[in-house]
């Protein structure tokens, strides 16, 4: 954490906008990489109301901030007030990181696909070539069904509450990616057991096991079985109910830590100009489960 007697008249500020954002723990492990960068910024967490987003990117650009990290309800939003959108917001519609520079106004990034297919890689699972159940359809189901889809995943079965928003997600990865098979469906017992009977990897990317509902779970934990390996998101807690009842059965799992350490690299890329060291990444990995009181799940 950055100590309150570094911070001075010239600190520059990136900070986190959502609704809520209480709970993120965005601002402990970056304070913690830019205090080890030893560099003049810190990070902080500012709870924004939907009403109050354009006004919240104005002035904190007019301010001089470095950038803001947008959480939820705000990426769709977010991409629509920027000056340049990078492919990767385009990609999705929606951005989680927008950058302010000087001859370019505002920059819109996504980068929770990045931050989840390098998680994946870091297991050594590669999407190319296999078949992939997401549940949810929301911003970040979103964003990682078209990456997935476009790191050549041969079929994805995209469950949600409502049908509708899977069958649209699915409309948009045909139009980009018709190589990749994609079926939508509601999201129902039955039909995970369909979809996992034929699936490699399991992705929970809803909200669904967050604290303080941990005791939640998105799937029945006799639908999980090996050789499926099991990613959630979530990464509070650590070991979410899905996660232990799937190691229980005998799957590989991934928690949600490093897709969120990933996404804190980004930000500190694009917002400081600079490259993230490796130790740098490793040293957020281990301020997360630390303050999450927990060891990662691949431990």
């Amino acid at each position: 954490m950055v100590s309150r007697t570094g911070l001075n008249a010239t600190t520059k500020i990136i900070a986190l906008i959502g609704d809520p954002v209480a709970h993120s723990l965005t601002p402990v492990i970056q304070n913690a990489a830019l205090e080890a960068m030893k560099v003049n910024v810190v990070n902080v967490a500012c709870q924004v109301r939907a009403d109050g987003l354009k006004d919240a990117v104005a002035g904190a650009r007019v301010m001089g901030f470095l950038g803001l990290m947008v959480t939820i309800p705000h990426k769709e939003a977010a991409v629509r007030l920027a000056d340049r959108v990078d492919p990767s917001a385009q990609l999705t519609g929606s951005a989680n990181l927008l950058v302010f520079r000087e001859n370019d106004g505002v920059c819109a990034y996504s980068t929770d696909g990045y931050a989840a297919l390098r998680s994946l890689s870091e297991i050594g699972f590669d999407p190319a070539g296999k078949t992939i159940t997401l549940v949810g359809a929301g911003g970040a189901g979103r964003a990682l069904a078209l990456h997935l889809a476009q790191a050549k995943a041969k079929r994805l079965y995209i469950a949600n509450r409502t049908q509708e928003r899977a069958q649209s997600l699915t409309y948009a990865i045909n139009l980009l990616f018709p190589e990749t098979e994609v079926i939508a469906l509601s999201l129902s017992e039955k039909n995970l057991e369909i979809a996992l009977g034929f699936s490699d990897l399991l992705i929970n990317a809803t909200s669904v096991g967050m604290h303080p509902h941990s005791e939640d779970s998105p799937v029945p934990s006799h639908l999980l079985r090996p050789p499926l390996v099991i990613f959630d998101i979530v990464y509070n807690p650590v070991w979410t109910t899905l996660l232990k009842e799937a190691r229980g059965r005998g799957c590989r799992v991934l928690d949600g830590v490093p897709m969120l350490v990933y996404t804190n690299e980004k930000a500190l890329e694009h917002c400081l100009g600079v490259s993230v060291p490796e130790a740098i990444v490793r040293l957020m990995m281990e301020t997360c489960y630390r303050a999450l009181g927990e060891g990662a799940t691949g431990d």
